[in-house]
């Protein structure tokens, strides 16, 4: 085959998606992730000027904003972000977040290599300009930006790097993501070619491996860097250097005058308030602009503020987080492919839309990673309950009973849930759910990656090759569905392993294609609904835009 994959340049566009970050990643240890980067958000001296601006696509209720539009804004001063308390539990390191404050935090503090475009796909320079890959994508060389200092003026170097993959990348104690890198990478070999190149060596071929590390959890540290030094002296490269931080309470930055991108951070001081323990209470301290920013608020609450207009709704254009039920496809009640069919043709995703995001979101039709390269968004499903009823009684369940555990962690999740339950009734079974505790619910311990029936969100990656590492391979560290272990599982492992090395463009759309329709008709994951960031602003912040990985 003909070798097209030959180096990986993104291009840098004039406004990075790093200004104004808003958003979630994916749930993990129970835990929703958020980060804000404020290196483009002004606030009016005055809330006076137009209102006006560009409205959501489909995916949002009109009135929704894809930028805070209008004004001039004022250069320095203070903005105040209101998050809910993750108590004693906040950390500051980029590579274990455990809740939303850590989440801003890290995203102010700390750089990554690549960032989501615009429209996820395709990645953006951070860190690193471009990567090139050897013939085959099994070795891949990073060129970093020149003129970088971290916040002691040090200069950033490929030394930092290789750090980050040989000492914090591979060890999942350190980062939550390892699991990603987990066989792929070759960490010890990992080098240095050059003061800003580094030469990453594979175990296996990766024609999209930059894509991973747009991802939340792989923010670049100092060389030397640890968990525990960090506890003390955060060191980043990100437009905010760190004055104070007391979890459960507050957390204070100030300007970096020596950002990388000319001209920003716009405010001198950013804080992040986290003594809050309810949405009510941050929403009232937003109308008093007590805070400038309430991300991630209820979404029946910013539903009524596009007409209240008591605070600005702030909705990325493109729905890129995906909710879904997970059904293990190995063992248990959902191994026979009829029944996980017959789930996935029951349900009405418009209603559930309506019901559980109040309007907010777009269909999604079992499938992972929207946006991306190679997505198959031509896959889609219409309901039908009467084939749903059929394939149940096909398979000798009609009339049973499914229990599904779910979690109020994330707006809309047990609200789903409920509404599966009722529609499930036309079909001739019965799905009772069972809220537990989020603290738990994604922890071994709570049933994560064990239990025949669950709910799962995904946020936002860059590649199918991201997704799949993440799910469906043998070793992903998020085996909700347990691809791969179920008869015929071994060539379905195949499949993936030669998308995922596929370096020819026509080879890979083939091969990808091929392994969607296989997760389409027979996956575990009923994935109803793709939702797009929805954060709510002060009537007098000015400066953010919603994207679908970040907001700029």
């Amino acid at each position: 085959m003909e070798h097209e994959t030959e180096s990986f340049r993104p291009s840098e566009p004039e406004h990075r998606p790093l200004a104004g970050d808003i958003t979630r990643r994916r749930l993990l240890i129970g835990a929703a992730q958020l980060g804000v980067t404020l290196t483009g958000a002004g606030v009016l001296a005055s809330c006076g000027g137009s209102s006006g601006g560009s409205s959501g696509t489909t995916s949002t209720p009109s009135g929704a904003l894809s930028a805070l539009p209008g004004g001039t804004p004022k250069r320095g001063g203070t903005f105040t972000v209101g998050v809910i308390s993750g108590g004693q539990s906040e950390n500051i390191f980029p590579g274990t977040p455990v809740g939303t404050p850590d989440y801003v935090r890290d995203y102010n503090l700390y750089n990554l290599l690549f960032y989501p475009g615009e429209k996820i796909s395709p990645i953006v320079p951070g860190l690193a300009l471009s990567a090139e890959p050897n013939a085959d994508a099994s070795v891949w060389t990073f060129n970093l930006r020149e003129g970088v200092t971290w916040h002691d003026g040090k200069p950033f170097t490929a030394d930092d790097v290789v750090w980050n993959f040989q000492k914090l990348w591979s060890n999942p104690t350190a980062n939550f993501a390892s699991g990603f890198l987990a066989g792929l990478v070759n960490f010890k070999d990992v080098r240095k070619r050059g003061k800003l190149t580094v030469e990453v060596p594979l175990a296996t071929p990766v024609a999209e491996f930059p894509s991973i590390f747009a991802y939340y959890d792989f923010g670049v540290v100092q060389n030397g860097a640890t968990p525990k030094s960090v506890a003390k002296n955060p060191v980043g490269t990100g437009p905010f250097r760190f004055v104070s931080f007391t979890p459960g309470s507050q957390s204070v930055f100030e300007r970096n005058p020596d950002y990388w991108e000319e001209g920003k951070p716009y405010v001198d001081r950013l804080v992040v308030d986290s003594s809050f323990t309810d949405n009510n209470s941050i929403f009232n301290a937003l109308i008093i602009r007590g805070v400038n920013l309430f991300p991630t608020p209820p979404l029946v609450t910013a539903r009524e503020q596009l007409s209240a207009k008591q605070v600005q709704v702030l909705s990325s254009p493109f729905a890129a987080e995906s909710y879904m039920f997970a059904m293990r496809v190995d063992s248990g009640q959902f191994a026979d492919n009829r029944i996980r069919e017959a789930f996935k043709t029951l349900v009405d995703r418009k209603a559930l839309i309506e019901g559980a995001w109040a309007g907010f979101g777009s269909p999604a039709y079992d499938l992972l990673a929207p946006g991306t390269e190679y997505y198959a968004e031509d896959l889609v499903r219409t309901r039908d309950v009467e084939k749903a009823r059929s394939l149940f009684k096909a398979a000798g369940v009609l009339g049973n009973t499914f229990q599904l555990p779910t979690t109020d962690f994330l707006p809309g999740m047990v609200e789903s849930s409920t509404l599966l339950a009722e529609q499930a009734t036309a079909a001739g079974i019965k799905v009772v759910v069972t809220t537990k505790n989020a603290a738990t619910y994604f922890t071994p311990a709570g049933g994560f990656t064990v239990r025949d029936f669950g709910y799962e969100v995904d946020q936002p990656v860059c590649s199918l090759t991201s997704a799949y590492l993440s799910e469906y391979t043998l070793s992903a560290p998020y085996p909700d569905t347990h691809w791969g272990k179920q008869p015929g599982g071994a060539a379905a492992e195949k499949l993936i392993s030669q998308a995922i090395a596929a370096t020819n463009k026509s080879q890979a759309q083939s091969l990808w294609r091929q392994a969607q329709e296989q997760q389409f008709s027979e996956g575990g994951y009923l994935v109803w609904g793709n939702l797009p960031y929805v954060d709510t602003a002060a009537n007098n912040v000015r400066g953010l835009t919603a994207g679908a990985g970040f907001s700029y």
